[in-house]
């Protein structure tokens, strides 16, 4: 059934955010394979290794905590089972100010792939966009 494959990229989605919370870069890795492809509107960006992901994610990173995004949520919007190992999910992003305030939502659509000993990892990610939350 879909709870299962739904739970799984749940619980993987929450490793990654606490990784990317507390700025881990090596744990950010770490969730991805290589090498992985980053899409945005613009240009596309291979990176080869775990060191060369790690390093792509250091500016991002210290761009949202000096915005003062401090904890991230997700939502997963549309979960595909392209192939046995591959994953496709639509989710996004909710960035938290240090009080729970929403700040900010990003929406991102990944390709993952399971890898034998590792379980799912990232292969690929679709930069959708994102917005500020209106201020109530």
């Amino acid at each position: 059934g879909g709870a299962g494959p739904r739970r799984e990229l749940a619980e993987f989605l929450d490793r990654y955010a606490d990784a990317f919370a507390r700025a881990d870069l090596a744990a950010v890795a770490a969730c991805h394979v290589t090498p992985v492809l980053f899409v945005t509107e613009w240009d596309s960006t291979v990176f080869g290794s775990a060191r060369e992901v790690a390093e792509g994610f250091r500016r991002v990173v210290d761009d949202h905590r000096a915005r003062g995004f401090v904890s991230l949520s997700h939502r997963i919007e549309t979960v595909s089972t392209a192939a046995s190992r591959i994953v496709e999910v639509g989710v996004r992003w909710t960035f938290h100010d240090g009080e729970g305030r929403p700040l900010r939502h990003d929406r991102y659509r990944y390709v993952l792939r399971r890898v034998d000993d590792r379980g799912l990892l990232i292969n690929a990610v679709v930069v959708l966009g994102g917005s500020s939350v209106a201020a109530p």
